[in-house]
């Protein structure tokens, strides 16, 4: 009897948690998931100390120009301070610097500081901070000292070109010196660069136009010219140009000349014999004389060659493949003579008995900046 209420009591327990579990059961089935325990705070996050950097851009007589370079920063500061270079720099704290400085926010380009005083040695400190709030400053302020006040300055004007010249007018005021030099735009030069391997500008108290001849057609050069003053203050200014193609030359300022009468004589110098010829060019509109001379024993035929009318002028008798001086040039039909010519050459062949002879002179007058002529065929002998 006692067992038979035992197995009543666990029949009942086991019907009591069937009826428990199945009054429990959802409608939809739960999945359950072991899961771990979320920490009690967020995680933490990292934040990078910045870092920061200036160099020097540039340096004019009254403003200078610096980049900066940071990363992991949120704001760079600066502050711009005279100060010597003979002594230390002024003793500035990054406090100093966010409370008096001036705060940048992209420094993707270059800042300016300008309103500073000529020939003053100035200290820029710097300092930035990052999103927490952490400083970075330079260990040491970045010096840099302004230009003298100028005195001279120089215009670039009238910038031409053909397809193997570079033409450009220079207007001085207070030079002592200039010197110019033209080079591929490929490549950078400073005034000092200019000073030490440019051209002279003979004429530094007016404007003086300028037509050098050696470039390579449908090429991009920089012009730059670089002044000196009495007080040694210096200047440089430059000009971009581009050369024509040569296809694009214009051939509609070419002269044909009908016909050429020449002189000749002969003279020996140092053992060598010496030939000068007087060459007298003409049509119905022109008369152009120009001499030249050359080394040649033969005062009956004019020598070939290449012959060269300089910048700077021979005086007197022309040297073996030079131009003299004494040139003249007239429009028959006007009346006006050319005098303005600056430099050039003449260029003399010969084939098979035939002449062709070239004149490609330079002129100041940039309206009118060359004077070019040509002949074919036999010259003579007055």
């Amino acid at each position: 009897m006692f067992k038979n209420k035992t197995n009543l009591l666990v029949t009942l327990c086991m019907g009591t948690m069937i009826l428990l579990t199945t009054s429990c059961v959802p409608d939809e089935p739960t999945i359950l998931e072991k899961t771990k325990d979320n920490p009690d705070t967020d995680p933490e996050i990292i934040i990078k100390k910045g870092t920061l950097a200036i160099t020097l851009a540039e340096a004019l007589e009254t403003s200078i120009g610096f980049n900066i370079e940071a990363t992991n920063v949120e704001t760079v500061t600066y502050l711009v301070l005279p100060g010597s270079i003979a002594s230390t720099p002024p003793a500035v704290t990054a406090e100093d610097i966010f409370s008096k400085g001036i705060t940048v926010k992209d420094w993707s380009k270059t800042v300016e500081v300008s309103n500073l005083m000529p020939e003053t040695t100035y200290y820029i400190f710097a300092a930035a901070k990052n999103s927490a709030g952490v400083i970075t400053a330079l260990e040491q302020p970045l010096s840099t000292t302004t230009q003298k006040k100028l005195d001279v300055s120089i215009t670039l004007s009238d910038i031409d070109s053909t397809n193997e010249r570079v033409i450009f007018t220079i207007t001085p005021d207070g030079a002592k010196t200039i010197k110019y030099k033209i080079v591929p735009s490929t490549e950078t030069l400073t005034a000092d660069d200019v000073l030490a391997t440019g051209s002279n500008v003979m004429n530094v108290k007016t404007a003086s136009t300028l037509k050098p001849k050696g470039f390579q057609a449908d090429t991009e050069y920089t012009i730059y010219v670089a002044a000196v003053s009495h007080t040694d203050a210096k200047v440089l200014r430059t000009a971009k140009v581009k050369t024509k193609k040569a296809d694009e030359t214009e051939e509609d300022g070419v002269i044909t000349m009908n016909s050429v009468e020449f002189t000749s004589e002969l003279e020996e110098k140092a053992g060598q014999k010496l030939a000068y010829y007087k060459m007298t060019f003409k049509n119905a509109d022109w008369q152009a004389q120009f001499e030249i001379g050359a080394l040649s024993t033969n005062a009956n035929e004019i020598a070939v060659g290449d012959y060269v009318l300089t910048s700077n002028r021979d005086q007197g008798k022309p040297g073996p493949l030079r131009v003299a001086d004494n040139f003249v040039v007239k429009n028959l039909t006007t009346g006006q003579v050319v005098s303005d010519i600056d430099y050039g050459d003449i260029k003399i062949t010969k084939e098979n008995g035939v002449y062709k002879i070239n004149i490609d002179m330079v002129k100041l007058d940039i309206k009118n900046a060359r004077f070019k002529a040509k002949f074919q065929g036999t010259p003579i002998k007055k």
